[in-house]
């Protein structure tokens, strides 16, 4: 089972009052990173038809749990990222700034999808990204996180959505 002690921390990382929770020591231990994608996973019974992974940290997960249950990945990128006409574009106003998003319509469009990302705080990215994807006719969206800080509105900001997270610091 992944906890925080999985985690390196680092305070005041990438501004000044923010804790940062890395998860290379996940990713350089196979069994521990095998550990996250399971529990990554939707509930026994969920349907999902796509796994759309983050930029960049949601992108590690995410091929592993779509491959695991046989289904295809969509990629939610920085906006100027991906090629397309068929873009849906966002802005997401994260703890520490503003970031950009887009996602091809044509991966979502009629599709039951599963949002992973390494880290729920806030829930801007997570909400500009839920936008998105309805605005592109998905027909349901859910979430999965490694992590989510608790302190923090992530979960109010994403009420109405099923959200599932590894570990709540």
């Amino acid at each position: 089972m992944i906890t925080i002690d999985d985690f390196d921390t680092y305070p005041d990382f990438p501004i000044e009052g923010i804790l940062f929770y890395d998860i290379a020591p996940i990713l350089a231990s196979p069994e521990r990173f095998r550990e996250a994608c399971v529990q990554l996973m939707p509930p026994s019974g969920a349907q999902v038809d796509v796994v759309a992974g983050v930029d960049a940290r949601g992108f590690i997960f995410a091929p592993v749990v779509a491959q695991t249950l046989d289904v295809g990945m969509a990629m939610v990128r920085k906006k100027g990222k991906m090629p397309g006409d068929d873009l849906l574009e966002s802005t997401a106003e994260i703890e520490y700034g503003a970031r950009d998003l887009a996602v091809s319509a044509s991966s979502v469009e009629g599709q039951h999808v599963l949002v992973i990302d390494d880290v729920l705080a806030t829930g801007g990215t997570a909400r500009a990204v839920a936008e998105m994807l309805e605005r592109g006719g998905a027909a349901s969206v859910r979430f999965s996180f490694l992590i989510e800080i608790g302190e923090l509105p992530g979960r109010d900001v994403l009420e109405g959505y099923e959200v599932t997270s590894v570990v709540v610091v």
